[in-house]
């Protein structure tokens, strides 16, 4: 053993008798990890979750409570950007980790530099690395081996039941369509770092599972963009992460590298952006993930108001406040409605125990939300033409007062709108910056 590891050893066992951590009161489980070895947990007490699909399950499972921790690539759900962050994933380092205590590990074969790795499991403390693969299967194992891990198998086997479900309603809608696209998928991360995936990548398995076709076949991997494999490419349909677009500048940006306004799709700017974790996350919400990259490939679908929303990413309190309330069927099938959706942030800046109020009851839940939804799709300029109106919404009770000033149209005097004319089968979205809440919500 290297000289700096004895000696980390020796102060990480040092500390562990400083600080004793105080085991859960539950039986030792024994689960197989990603290499086939066997590993036992006494005490989940203090988990520490490292890698984004990891988090996400962990909460879906409902043990979020147990987490003291994650890393820089968890950001789903919501409530996981209060907790204390470790690093990143791949970029890890062994004091932060150990020094909140954990008495479980959960992370991915991603996890690294493996140095660091080794640290971990020299101090002592429990550590589960989980299989990673980018398929349907792999997302099923992942989850069946932490929730063993946890002791909660049964949760295991109803969120494998809804990633199915989901799935089989993707799968549905493939059977009816006829187009088979060639798409693109481009990582960029600013106009100086973009790279184009080709085979054996989750992005083109997420391409293939979707009913299209993946535009580059030369090679595995990534490699970076040139404007000749763009051309030669030919994509009808250009695939980013939400945050990798930003960073070119949007689809004007996008437009304006080399190569990309020649393609079928530069010429038609069809470029299909959704959230990064969303989109390759292969994690708990992997059939909806597939479901909705199926509306946005084929020209023949319209996305209903509920993909819009997903797909985006920054609603995500504000899709668990729809499905609290039942009131998913109404952006998903009916229609045509107008939504104005607060984002996540907006949500965060509600009122210290606000939020956990309104989830606690579903009237009140529902009150909210009708004050966010008006009957009929509204464009930009129907809401404009409103100024010094009111708009009735769904709430009864309630109607929105529209100002329209040089700085932009606010609501209620309050409540700027950010984004318009967001587009779906069944309505339009139009992005605000707080929250509605009516006077007097029932």
């Amino acid at each position: 053993m290297k000289p700096y590891r004895i000696v980390f050893l020796l102060v990480s066992l040092f500390l562990l008798a400083l600080h004793p951590t105080f085991a859960q009161d539950t039986e030792t489980i024994s689960v197989t990890d990603a290499f086939g070895e066997e590993i036992v947990i006494e005490d989940t007490s203090r988990i520490v979750t490292i890698g984004g699909s990891v988090t996400e399950i962990v909460f879906a499972l409902g043990a979020g409570e147990q987490v003291v921790a994650r890393d820089d690539s968890s950001l789903f759900p919501q409530e996981v950007n209060d907790l204390e962050s470790v690093g990143y994933v791949r970029t890890l380092s062994a004091e932060p980790v150990l020094s909140l205590e954990p008495t479980l590990i959960i992370t991915t074969e991603d996890a690294g530099p493996p140095e660091v790795i080794e640290q971990l499991q020299a101090a002592g403390v429990t550590l589960l690395i989980v299989p990673t693969s980018a398929t349907i299967e792999g997302v099923v194992t992942k989850i069946e081996v932490i929730a063993e891990a946890l002791s909660l198998v049964d949760t295991g086997a109803e969120l494998v039941a809804t990633i199915e479900n989901d799935f089989a309603e993707a799968q549905t809608l493939l059977d009816t369509v006829e187009s088979v696209p060639r798409v693109m998928f481009i990582y960029a991360r600013g106009a100086g770092a973009l790279s184009v995936a080709g085979t054996n990548t989750s992005a083109g398995t997420m391409i293939e599972l979707a009913g299209a076709e993946n535009a580059i076949t030369e090679f595995e991997g990534f490699q970076p963009l040139t404007a000749e494999a763009v051309v030669t490419a030919a994509p009808d349909v250009i695939l980013l992460m939400t945050r990798g677009l930003e960073s070119v500048g949007g689809v004007e940006g996008l437009l304006e590298l080399p190569g990309i306004a020649q393609t079928p799709a530069g010429e038609n700017a069809r470029v299909v952006a959704m959230d990064d974790l969303y989109l390759l996350g292969f994690s708990t919400r992997i059939g909806t993930a597939v479901l909705d990259l199926t509306y946005f490939l084929h020209e023949e679908l319209e996305p209903p108001l509920i993909t819009v929303l997903r797909a985006d990413g920054r609603f995500n309190t504000l899709l668990t406040a729809v499905e609290a309330a039942g009131q998913v069927p109404l952006l998903n099938t009916l229609g045509p409605y107008t939504i104005f959706a607060p984002t996540d942030d907006a949500f965060a800046a509600l009122p210290p125990g606000m939020m956990d109020g309104l989830m606690s009851s579903t009237i009140s839940l529902q009150a909210v939300l009708s004050y966010h939804i008006l009957d009929g799709a509204f464009m930009a300029e129907d809401v404009v033409a409103s100024d010094g109106a009111g708009l009735q919404t769904l709430y009864p009770a309630g109607s929105l007062a529209v100002s329209v000033t040089a700085d932009g149209v606010t609501l209620n005097e309050t409540v700027n709108i950010i984004e318009t004319d967001h587009m779906a089968a069944n309505g339009v979205v139009h992005v605000i910056d707080a929250v509605l809440v009516p006077e007097r919500p029932q």
